[in-house]
């Protein structure tokens, strides 16, 4: 992030303390967080305070060490634990849902960056379309939290092959353009993307940038699994999945309102009830929460108007007991080729069981069960009751 938006941010957060109501007290001027677990993070990272533990207002820190855990999964609660039954719907309206403005604002900011890559990128470059991924793609966007992948089509390749070779050149030239780009601020390079940040409505939110090939227009989905199947490795189809996006965008936003926000719950629940691992751990992306939330919603049935915190119990069960999951769908492919003893099938990828990206599922369960043992909103629900 620039430091004009830095500033901004900073001074939006100051302006509004009923939002940000955690303050570290050694920064000058103060920086204000909204959860305990940002100021954790902030504490570890910027004065190498290790939190062990707080008093109850959240004032004073104690353990100082001079390095960083990997992830610490019991210094901070998630605001979801205090919240209860009667408070589920207001909490919802008020704390996850995506205002008008608020998407307004946000998709403006991203429409932006698309416009300038098809405006400015050249030669290679030059993208035939872009199409918006990630929370604020598929309409599962929590309010201040949503991430956006754009993956951009390259109007001058047409297979994957092609772009394997070149993708390496092609990210270290779209860095270069990017960071010409006043609105962003170009944070890393994967294998795969180029990672930007951008700031809008005090929040700064990333996004991945992913060079791909539109093959759904070329080739029939039998067609591309086929060549993935004939493909030599695992990472060799990991070119594939941006080509894919667009059949998870259909998928998962064609689903009700209703589940979208519980997806909401879940996604929030681990952002505030986990620190950010910064070691070798991996938590679960939100990809697979999704996957998880819709597939125990069709597998009670796929009622409309469900309760929120029923379903919210039976999907967190169901993270406690991750081993017993088998979720897979049919709209795209037929049979998966995952060996797998528990697994989610990505909708629009045979061969991607999406838990695989988290290496720490022990932890997140027991995280789940001790959620469900302590929160308050659980209070009479058991395993007994249904969705309804």
């Amino acid at each position: 992030m620039s430091k004009d938006a830095r500033a901004q941010e900073f001074l939006f957060r100051r302006q509004h303390p009923e939002l940000y109501p955690f303050v570290c007290d050694l920064c000058s001027p103060q920086r204000r967080f909204e959860y305990p677990s940002d100021m954790a993070n902030h504490e570890r990272r910027k004065h190498r305070i290790s939190i062990s533990q707080a008093n109850p207002q959240g004032a004073t820190f104690s353990d100082f060490t001079l390095h960083p855990t990997p992830m610490n999964t019991s210094a901070c609660e998630s605001p979801l634990s205090v919240v209860t039954a009667k408070e589920l719907n207001t909490f919802i309206q008020n704390e996850l849902e995506p205002d008008t403005e608020y998407n307004k604002s946000c998709n403006a900011v991203v429409d932006r960056l698309c416009q300038f890559m098809q405006n400015n990128f050249p030669d290679l470059l030059r993208p035939s379309e872009v199409r918006k991924s990630g929370s604020l793609g598929k309409g599962t966007a929590v309010k201040g939290k949503s991430d956006a992948d754009l993956v951009v089509f390259l109007a001058r390749f047409h297979t994957v092959s092609e772009l394997r070779q070149s993708l390496p050149s092609i990210l270290d030239r779209m860095k270069m353009y990017l960071s010409n780009y006043g609105e962003c601020d170009v944070t890393g390079k994967t294998l795969h993307a180029v990672k930007v940040s951008v700031h809008c409505y005090g929040h700064s939110h990333d996004v991945d940038i992913l060079p791909s090939v539109n093959i759904l227009n070329t080739m029939s989905k039998k067609e591309i699994y086929a060549e993935m199947a004939a493909a030599s490795s695992f990472y060799t189809r990991e070119y594939y999945s941006a080509a894919l996006a667009p059949l998870q965008i259909q998928f998962v936003s064609r689903f009700p309102a209703k589940v979208k926000n519980l997806i909401r719950l879940m996604k929030y629940w681990r952002k505030t009830d986990f620190e950010e691992s910064t070691g070798t751990l991996r938590l679960p992306s939100s990809y697979p929460l999704e996957l998880i939330v819709i597939g125990e919603w069709e597998r009670a049935g796929g009622p409309n108007n469900f309760d929120l915190r029923k379903g919210f119990y039976h999907v967190l069960t169901a993270v406690a007991n991750y081993r017993k999951l088998k979720l897979a769908w049919t709209q795209n492919y037929t049979s998966h080729h995952c060996r797998d003893p528990y697994y989610v099938m990505d909708p629009a990828n045979p061969f991607n069981n999406v838990m695989n990206a988290c290496n720490c599922w022990d932890t997140v369960a027991e995280k789940a069960r001790r959620f469900l043992r302590t929160a308050d909103l659980f209070t009479g629900v058991s395993d007994f009751d249904g969705w309804l």
